[in-house]
């Protein structure tokens, strides 16, 4: 599987500016991305071959002796009793900016009482506590969950479940229809626990979403989801990655394909709060000879031409999670998304859950409905993160990356008979 030349990502962190955190990642069958020091991911395969000997695996050196902080079977510790440095941190940072969901909005106070069923400071003290019937029948099992999944991450076992299986034979189909499915047929033999799936599909669920949405077998058809516009546009994207594919035998076939433009993976950080370079001075960081980081500190629309000629066949758009109709990132957002329709490129989106999906989707009908073409309903995402992620402040805001998925794209206007 190709991914188009240049692939758009936003950023998805509630609290900050929408606009920051956008990626443009130029891609092609021969480029891949990095994962740890040793091993690469590609966008053919999605995977690398195994580590050398001796080299890392699951973030240990292979052959030495780690020191268990978390036994497997004693996952569980409320945050002020881990022992885990970072969880008893996370703990106290709760207390501090975060506020009891039971006392009233004039007197909110700090939640100092920690739930010994999920182990959080959740409430000001133990009678808010029991009084809180939505925190024991709705969210204490999911914040135990996130309790045990983060001990476990961080409890120095060996993690083979990120122990990715190598290149895929041609003759073998990857099954696209959801995560079981597509972890049996790509091989995932070390992922053996619902605690492994969602480790792991936290870590790709924004991979594997875009890959889903342009290869051939795409659970995303006409009829399920994707419009005839969509189709369209799907089916341009798909006769390039094809052409590509099939020129590979061929150099100078090959050599003719110029509109994907190929050549090693280029990562563009746009946006006011984009992660620095260690160097303020520097603006491109060269990681390896086939990936390099390039920070744009502005917004998206004032450097959207830095990346132009756009071309509806090879480029596409990624924004997650952008929080369009957020009251403090909508009118960030507009420019953007103005400049994103002039391209006329296909555009997808996700969202954090059904509410907040909604709420994107019906705030750019609102500023762009006239300019839009849609080009997937939205819907929810099969390949979403199956992990559930709540926020400091409130524990009663929980979110799931990339839950949901819809597309647009700026509208073309057909030539008509004057008649």
């Amino acid at each position: 599987m190709v991914v188009c030349s240049r692939v758009l990502l936003s950023g998805s962190l509630r609290g900050s500016s929408r606009n920051s955190g956008l990626y443009n990642s130029k891609a092609n069958h021969t480029a891949s991305l990095t994962l740890g020091t040793k091993r690469f991911i590609s966008f053919k395969s999605l995977f690398a071959p195994s580590p050398p000997n001796g080299a890392t695996e699951g973030g240990h050196l292979q052959g030495s002796k780690s020191r268990l902080l978390v036994k497997p079977n004693d996952l569980f510790h409320p945050l002020s009793k881990s022992p885990i440095k970072e969880m008893r941190e996370k703990g106290i940072l709760i207390q501090n900016h975060g506020c009891c969901p039971s006392c009233g909005h004039a007197a909110t106070r700090e939640p100092l009482f920690e739930c010994p069923d999920c182990g959080y400071p959740t409430h000001c003290d133990e009678k808010h506590w029991v009084a809180d019937k939505m925190h024991q029948e709705e969210l204490c099992n999911y914040l135990r969950e996130a309790n045990e999944d983060e001990h476990d991450l961080r409890s120095g076992r060996t993690l083979r479940e990120f122990e990715f299986p190598s290149a895929q034979l041609p003759e073998v189909v990857v099954n696209l229809s959801s995560w079981d499915t597509f972890l049996y047929t790509r091989s995932f033999t070390n992922v053996e626990s619902d605690r492994s799936m969602r480790h792991v599909s936290k870590v790709l669920t924004y991979p594997i979403t875009i890959g889903a949405t342009l290869h051939q077998y795409s659970p995303f058809t006409l009829g399920s989801g994707l419009t005839p516009e969509g189709l369209k546009s799907m089916t341009a994207l798909r006769t390039t990655i094809k052409e590509h594919e099939l020129a590979r035998s061929e150099k100078e076939l090959e050599m003719q394909q110029m509109p994907l433009r190929i050549f090693p993976i280029h990562i563009y950080f746009v946006g006011p709060e984009c992660i620095p370079t260690p160097d303020e001075t520097r603006s491109t960081i060269v990681v390896s000879s086939r990936l390099a980081l390039k920070y744009h500190k502005g917004y998206f629309h004032d450097a959207i031409w830095n990346f132009a000629p756009f071309d509806p066949f090879t480029d596409i758009f990624f924004v997650f999670s952008p929080g369009l109709a957020h009251p403090k990132g909508r009118a960030g957002w507009q420019p953007t998304i103005e400049k994103l329709l002039e391209t006329k490129c296909a555009v997808f989106a996700t969202g954090f859950h059904e509410q907040d999906m909604a709420s994107d989707v019906a705030g750019l009908e609102e500023d762009f409905g006239k300019q839009v073409d849609w080009l997937l309903k939205p819907q929810p995402n099969p390949f979403a993160s199956l992990k559930r992620d709540f926020g400091i402040r409130n524990l009663q805001e929980w979110a799931i990356a990339n839950w949901g998925i819809y597309g647009f794209r700026g509208k073309r206007y057909e030539v008509q008979n004057s008649k």
